[in-house]
């Protein structure tokens, strides 16, 4: 008997050997942990973009508000077009407020046709300022001079003359051009060119270094014609010290 019980002995310790080398907590008095917390996984980042993907377009806001300033600068330009002229005192391409110089007066444009039937006269007149906006001043003048020797007192007679002298000044002939410019002034003195012909004058002593003649010249058209455009501006050059 005491062999057989320690064969079994035997048997029940190799029995047991091979479980824990299998699974020791099934051994008795073993008792198996409690298993440890499975760690989340940290959540996916965002994708990264893509080159040469649009980036995202600007708020519906945004363009409106740039739209409508594009917009009122696009009007104010036409209303500048369809008027034609610019602020008093004010040379294309010049910002208001500042000063012109004396050398940029420009003369005014041809006011409108009077109420002369066309005839040969005009066609002369017309073709002498096709050749000054042509800047064909000699030309010009020849055209002016045949419309005065046939119409002295016809009805562009002070444009004729205007525009006469003002083809000297172009040709910087400041002595000529303030004569010519004086008969505008003596023979059609309610001319609408009138106060354009002083100034023009002024500006032809300025030329010729003499400045007495300049002041007063401008004195006399602030004086003679206060309200319009050139005896304002010759109130500011008098201001201003010019």
């Amino acid at each position: 008997m005491a062999g057989r019980a320690s064969t079994v002995s035997v048997v029940v310790c190799i029995s047991l050997a091979a479980v824990a080398a299998c699974d020791p907590y099934m051994l008795p008095g073993r008792t198996r942990p409690a298993p440890a917390p499975v760690a989340e996984a940290p959540p996916a980042a965002p994708p990264a973009a893509v080159p040469g993907e649009e980036a995202r377009p600007p708020d519906l806001a945004e363009q409106v508000k740039a739209l409508e300033a594009r917009l009122q600068n696009l009007e104010t330009q036409l209303k500048v077009l369809q008027e034609g002229r610019y602020p008093p005192g004010t040379a294309p391409g010049t910002r208001p407020g500042a000063k012109t110089p004396l050398a940029a007066a420009t003369p005014p444009s041809p006011p409108p046709p009077g109420a002369a039937k066309p005839g040969v006269e005009d066609k002369t007149f017309g073709e002498g300022m096709r050749l000054y906006q042509a800047k064909k001043y000699a030309a010009a003048r020849e055209k002016f001079h045949a419309y005065l020797r046939s119409q002295p007192q016809g009805s562009r007679a002070a444009e004729a003359r205007f525009y006469l002298a003002d083809s000297f000044y172009q040709e910087k002939k400041y002595r000529e051009a303030g004569v010519e410019f004086n008969k505008v002034l003596t023979q059609h003195p309610r001319s609408p060119l009138a106060p354009a012909a002083m100034l023009r004058q002024a500006l032809c002593y300025h030329h010729q270094n003499q400045k007495a003649n300049y002041q007063s010249t401008l004195k006399k058209l602030v004086q003679k014609y206060p309200q319009s455009p050139e005896g304002k501006e010759a109130q500011k050059w008098l201001k201003e010290g010019r």
